[in-house]
């Protein structure tokens, strides 16, 4: 199960980077089961569509940034726990970083619940 869970979630963050929109829904549905829904505190969304609008959404507001996985993907049961960072490549400082927890369906993610961690003064 780790490497399978550990790929999945590698190719989750690279929805996130993807600015082809073909390669980018390709992803999505290779990533996402049917049915499935995304939140995190700014959104709540149902379906592959609605989660390639976010990503679009959040591409076009955010072009410069970049997501990278943050340490080690942990993962038991249809559960994944994983870190991740929001940065301009190379910068010494994210934009954001956060915490994700998937709940899996077979070989897919069915939820995702995005945390993002709160700004250090």
């Amino acid at each position: 199960m780790g490497e399978q869970v550990t790929n999945l979630v590698r190719n989750y963050i690279a929805v996130w980077n993807e600015r082809d929109a073909g390669k980018r829904r390709l992803l999505i549905d290779q990533v996402f089961s049917e049915g499935c829904s995304y939140i995190d505190p700014n959104d709540l969304v149902v379906g592959r569509d609605a989660i390639e609008r976010l990503v679009e959404a959040l591409q076009a507001r955010l072009p410069d940034l970049r997501f990278t996985l943050s340490g080690a993907v942990n993962a038991h049961h249809d559960q994944a726990l994983f870190g991740w960072t929001l940065a301009v490549p190379g910068a010494a400082t994210p934009a954001a970083t956060g915490i994700d927890m998937a709940v899996l369906d077979g070989d897919r993610i069915r939820q995702l619940h995005g945390f993002v961690n709160p700004r250090q003064p």
